[in-house]
């Protein structure tokens, strides 16, 4: 099965997949993007990092199964990242391109992660963000919250353990039926 993870920038959707792999055996699909590589990150574990002449090279041929542009990026999901010999495949998409995948195929599981507004503005502040940028990502999370109900399942990122249970609840439960 293909499980979307989703929700606004921020809400911890890459904590709770990390903290999930110590549990449960999935395949990570790695999204392609063309923003510019973090320090921290890894080249084929965080993303594929490529240029935009590549990215819409891949969208040319057909070779993406979703995409959105997002704070001024590309982001995407190759087909090949879906056709892995794996049980049970994570997605972690944004919120548009999850939702538009959602609506054209019913296989895929969508899971809205969310958090207070108070705990998402301490979260982008921690990360050196500034204010305007702050406020455009508040706002962007209030239009992506109204898509929340096309989900169908929900999880309130309070507690890092909790969520990371809630969710495997879930898989679990859809695996053994």
């Amino acid at each position: 099965m293909i499980y979307i993870i989703t929700g606004p920038s921020g809400v911890g959707k890459n904590t709770i997949i990390e903290a999930m792999s110590t549990d449960l055996d999935f395949y990570f699909s790695v999204s392609h993007t063309t923003r510019p590589q973090r320090e921290s990150e890894i080249d084929g574990k965080d993303y594929y990092f490529i240029t935009e002449k590549e990215f819409k090279s891949l969208v040319d041929d057909n070779l993406m199964i979703e995409y959105e542009q997002y704070g001024g990026f590309y982001y995407g999901t190759s087909k090949k990242e879906v056709l892995k010999e794996s049980n049970i495949i994570l997605l972690d998409l944004e919120v548009n391109g999850a939702t538009k995948l959602l609506s054209q195929n019913s296989d895929y599981i969508g899971i809205f992660i969310d958090i207070d507004d108070e705990e998402l503005i301490s979260r982008l502040k921690n990360r050196g963000h500034d204010d305007n940028f702050i406020k455009e990502r508040m706002e962007l999370a209030s239009l992506q919250r109204e898509k929340k109900s096309l989900y169908q399942y929900h999880v309130d990122n309070v507690d890092i353990n909790t969520s990371v249970n809630q969710i495997l609840d879930i898989i679990y439960s859809l695996e053994e039926s």
